[in-house]
C-alpha cells in the first residue's frame, strides 16, 4: 500500500535534547545552594536521578503540566536532601527549566527534510510528555505549522508504546496503518509501539545501538533523517 502519512517522535529525533539535563541539573543547584549554603553538588546530582527515575512514569502521561511536575521533582529533590520547602521548590524548578530549554537544539537536518517532505505526505507528530512543555518545545522552533496531527500523551491520557495513542493519530490523521510510516529514535516506545498497530518504522539510530538485539525489528534504519527521504520515496510510489 503506498505511503501517505509520516509521524515523528519528537525527542531526540527532531529535537537534540542529549546537551539539556547536566546544565539545568547545576543551574537548578545553584539556585537551591543561595538558600542552603549546606548543600553539596554531587549529593544534588545523586538525588536528581533518583527523582528522575522515580517520576518517570508520570512524565509520560500524566495529567498535570509540566510545571507541575518539574516543582514536584524539585521538591523531591529537597526533601531527599533534608529540606521541606515547597514554596522554594517553584524557585528551583524555574532555574532547572530556563537552563534545560537554553541547550535545546534542533538537528540540523530537520528543517531541510521536513521541507522536502511537505506538501507530498501528510506530516504528524507523536510525542510522549507533558502538554506544555511539548507544545513549548514545537512553537520554540517554529514547527507546529508543519505538523498535523499533533498528537502528546499528557493529552490524551495515554503514552507510547501504548497502541491507543498511535490509533488516535492515525484517526485524527484519516489514514489506515499500512499508509502510515512512524520515525523515531526508541526501540520501546517507538519501534515497539508504531509495529504493534500495523504502521511502517523507521528507526533513527543516530549512537549507531547494535540493531541485533532488538525485540521487534523496524522497516528501515537510519543514521539521520537525511537519510529518510530516500526511503520515503521508495515507499510512495
Amino acid at each position: 500500500m503506498k505511503l501517505t502519512a509520516i509521524f515523528f517522535d519528537l525527542d531526540e529525533t527532531l529535537l537534540d535534547t542529549s546537551g539539556c539535563r547536566p546544565p539545568a541539573v547545576e543551574a537548578s543547584f545553584r539556585v537551591a545552594a543561595q538558600k542552603y549554603p549546606q548543600l553539596n553538588l554531587e549529593a544534588w546530582r545523586k538525588a536528581s536521578e533518583e527523582v528522575k527515575a522515580e517520576m518517570h512514569d508520570l512524565w509520560l502521561n500524566s495529567p498535570n503540566s509540566g510545571a507541575e511536575l518539574l516543582r514536584e521533582g524539585s521538591y523531591r529533590i529537597l526533601k531527599k536532601l533534608g529540606i521541606d520547602d515547597r514554596e522554594f521548590a517553584t524557585h528551583v524548578s524555574q532555574a532547572y527549566y530556563q537552563a534545560w530549554v537554553s541547550h535545546l537544539k534542533l538537528f540540523p537536518e530537520v528543517r531541510e527534510v521536513l521541507a522536502a517532505l511537505r506538501g507530498r505526505f501528510r506530516l504528524g507528530v507523536i510525542s510522549n510528555g507533558p502538554s506544555d512543555i511539548q507544545r513549548y518545545k514545537l512553537k520554540l522552533f517554529d514547527l507546529e505549522r508543519e505538523f498535523d496531527p499533533i498528537v502528546i500523551s499528557g493529552e490524551v491520557g495515554v503514552a507510547k508504546p501504548d497502541p491507543a495513542i498511535f490509533r488516535r493519530a492515525l484517526e485524527l490523521a484519516r489514514v489506515s496503518p499500512p499508509e502510515a510510516l512512524y520515525v523515531g529514535d526508541s526501540p520501546v516506545y517507538d519501534i515497539v509501539g508504531a509495529k504493534g498497530v500495523g504502521m511502517q518504522m523507521v528507526w533513527v539510530n543516530r549512537n549507531s545501538l547494535p540493531a541485533k538485539k532488538l525485540e521487534v525489528k523496524p522497516d528501515g534504519i537510519v543514521r539521520d533523517l537525511w537519510e529518510l527521504l530516500t526511503l520515503a520515496e521508495s515507499k510512495k510510489s
